[in-house]
């Protein structure tokens, strides 16, 4: 019993402190705010996944017996963030607008949109943000499947582009296992 109320205390000493690190995300380079999503919510099939600085910290630690590549993938981030919605009859149109408001939105600030796809069944951007060293601080993924998944991520720290597409795979992020590249 004493070795059950020693391991838990010590958990709390390492678990605690690496929680109370949490910085407000909104203030960093790469943050992208995607707008009011909540009109969204009311469609079946809803999937938000939020993942801050602290977590994604815990994540890597739990993560490197069993893999190292995750642990060097989370080593820098300070979010993951996605939005995804099953898409239908009644949101196609809503949720294509709000792909193409974003797209606008984004474009007007200091983003670089390095994939852009159009056709009858999908749309889909992929956008960066460098910082002054030229590293990939940001990256922002919308996408729309007619008959699939919408997708809003948003993955802020740095990043390295040949690696994020095992970061989508590792937590199930539609839209991610399709972007490589070079950092």
């Amino acid at each position: 019993m004493n070795k059950t109320k020693y391991m838990l205390v010590t958990s709390l000493f390492v678990i605690v402190p690496i929680f109370a690190q949490t910085s407000d995300v909104t203030n960093e380079p790469g943050y992208f705010d995607m707008g009011d999503l909540s009109s969204l919510e009311s469609s079946t099939g809803v999937t938000e996944i939020i993942m801050e600085e602290d977590l994604l910290s815990v994540l890597a630690t739990m993560s490197n017996e069993k893999d190292p590549n995750i642990m060097a993938i989370l080593e820098g981030l300070k979010l993951v963030k996605a939005n995804i919605y099953k898409v239908n009859d009644r949101n196609l149109d809503e949720l294509k607008e709000r792909v193409n408001e974003i797209d606008s939105r984004i474009l007007n600030g200091d983003w670089k949109r390095i994939v852009r796809t159009r056709s009858l069944e999908e749309i889909a951007n992929v956008y960066i943000k460098l910082n002054n060293d030229k590293k990939i601080v940001g990256l922002v993924v919308t996408s729309v499947e007619q008959d699939g998944d919408a997708a809003f991520v948003n993955i802020v720290g740095n990043i390295d582009l040949a690696t994020i597409g095992k970061l989508g795979n590792r937590f199930h992020i539609p839209s991610l296992d399709s972007v490589h590249g070079k950092n």
